[in-house]
């Protein structure tokens, strides 16, 4: 399989969740075995550069932040990042302005997904960095756990605990093989509950939150968007969607399949880190 960037350049802007900021990116395309690179402003300036690796990873209080060595941190990649991977695209510059956060858009990967689709994706003359997974790597405890095992492709089956919160907690599956990343995954908005919202208003977190790209949920599960879900089970499906975009840091395509039971940002990068640290646990294809 061969690598794959965009065609032609994609602006994107809106309000960053955290910030409340409007925020604005520029992606580009890049040179095969560049990866996915991240440039905050200055965007002249080497020391503005944050590499997309899990090693880079130094936040995962609701959202996925990664930083360089010189202090520069680039917030939320997690559903651009799930589009790139879904998309195939393994090379690709994104140019930060205004901010050092990622516009929210509506809270989901629909966006950055369509905008590539519209640009175009170019094939690279260079073979795509895959893993195979071939030991299982487990971690966690009893209330929240998180592998990676073998399979022949790349899976994903999670279940999560939110009986208290009135939600479906049926255990849901992607298979990269049978389902469709756009139509299944991409659209699944971040979500959140209104008993929350007080806590969050009083200590600056997520200023930019608002229904517009956040369902909000009442303690009886009904959701207060006007416009409803987009699935019956968004919530769950959103999870799958951070856990793709949080496992593209690994910077290849993943053969394996992960199980997880409440996972979160956090669960996701020690899972990384945990299967890198033993080269018997995959081999390089």
């Amino acid at each position: 399989m061969k690598q794959l960037t965009i065609k032609t350049s994609i602006t994107l802007s809106g309000i960053g969740v955290h910030s409340g900021k409007t925020c604005e990116i520029i992606i580009e395309s890049a040179d095969p075995n560049t990866g996915i690179i991240f440039i905050a402003e200055p965007h002249d300036n080497e020391n503005s550069i944050v590499i997309a690796n899990y090693n880079n990873v130094s936040d995962t209080r609701m959202c996925t932040r990664i930083s360089n060595n010189f202090g520069v941190t680039i917030s939320v990649v997690e559903h651009i990042s799930a589009a790139f991977y879904a998309l195939g695209i393994t090379n690709a510059v994104v140019k930060l302005r205004n901010s050092t956060e990622i516009p929210f858009l509506d809270g989901s990967a629909l966006p950055f997904t369509t905008a590539i689709l519209k640009a175009g994706i170019q094939e690279q003359n260079a073979k795509k960095k895959q893993i195979q997974i071939l030991k299982k790597v487990k971690i966690g405890d009893s209330e929240r756990w998180a592998s990676l095992s073998p399979a022949d492709h790349f899976i994903i089956r999670i279940d999560c605990d939110y009986t208290k919160k009135g939600l479906n907690t049926i255990p849901f599956q992607y298979d990269s093989f049978s389902d469709n990343f756009k139509n299944d995954i991409a659209g699944a908005r971040t979500f959140g509950f209104f008993s929350e919202v007080e806590y969050l208003r009083k200590n600056n977190l997520a200023i930019g939150a608002s229904m517009k790209n956040t369902v909000v949920f009442n303690d009886k599960g009904e959701a207060l968007n006007p416009e409803g879900l987009r699935y019956s089970n968004e919530p769950i499906r959103h999870k799958i969607l951070d856990i793709i975009g949080d496992l593209s840091l690994s910077q290849c395509e993943i053969i394996g399949r992960y199980d997880a039971f409440c996972p979160g940002h956090n669960l996701n990068n020690l899972l990384l880190r945990e299967l890198f640290k033993d080269s018997n646990n995959f081999r390089l294809i």
